[in-house]
């Protein structure tokens, strides 16, 4: 039987799919301002003016990429997050409900180029300001409510404050964590590896847990710990102009 021609609805479909896998490529390794339209038309093999037809310029191309898989991997991770809940009843622990937020992404990416270039975007999403900022918000903020919520079930006793700081520290830990930047391979002689998503999704929950309990229980004397702030301008005359870039370009 001869193979059916593929409708267009299919055509745009499969088009469409190809242009973004070749942008989130691009968006991983380049980062958002060494990326451009045209490097990724030439990846897909497409014409550019296809591509302003679709997505009319990149930063529109680059919230399709960053919400093409934020949606499926948000609904994993409240399923996780829920089944946790059911399992673990009035016994949630700490390393348990972040261990059912961090845990999908590390599995998802374990084998598959596509979701680790993703991963790296959203790192990179997480450190940023501006539209970027609030792209992360749109994307994210309800699934990270739910979190807190649960470290508040927990931990019944911790100020609002000291529940929104231990949020952030374990985002920070969990988003660096994903962004598979190689840093910790250099640093370690490659004794250890960014991208060995195991031993991350397996250490994370414990490392972070036992920081926030930290956090909270001693929470009177860490907020009278002292801070001393210097100066605007502090070590000014030391900025100077170092000309030896070459192992950089």
């Amino acid at each position: 039987m001869a193979r059916r021609p593929k409708r267009q609805a299919e055509r745009r479909r499969d088009s469409m799919a190809l242009i973004l896998d070749c942008a989130e490529a691009e968006f991983a390794k380049r980062g958002y301002d060494g990326t451009t339209l045209a490097a990724v038309a030439k990846e897909a093999g497409v014409d550019t003016a296809l591509m302003r037809y679709y997505f009319v310029n990149k930063r529109r191309l680059f919230v399709a990429v960053v919400k093409r898989r934020s949606e499926p991997s948000n609904r994993l991770r409240q399923e996780a997050m829920a089944a946790y809940r059911e399992k673990a009843g009035d016994n949630m622990t700490l390393e348990g409900i972040i261990d059912a937020f961090t845990r999908p992404a590390f599995e998802l990416g374990f084998n598959d180029e596509g979701w680790r270039n993703y991963a790296a975007i959203i790192t990179f999403v997480a450190g940023s300001r501006g539209w970027l900022r609030k792209l992360m918000t749109a994307m994210f903020d309800h699934v990270s409510r739910e979190l807190i919520a649960d470290m508040k079930t927990i931990m019944p006793h911790a100020t609002e404050a000291d529940l929104y700081w231990a949020y952030h520290f374990m985002t920070a830990a969990y988003v660096s964590s994903i962004g598979t930047t190689e840093r910790i391979d250099v640093l370690s002689g490659g004794t250890i590896s960014s991208s060995d998503f195991a031993a991350l999704a397996r250490r994370i929950p414990i490392f972070v847990a036992a920081g926030i309990r930290a956090m909270i229980d001693d929470a009177e004397r860490i907020d009278a710990l002292p801070f001393e702030p210097m100066p605007a301008g502090s070590l000014s005359d030391e900025l100077v102009y170092d000309e030896d870039l070459d192992d950089f370009d």
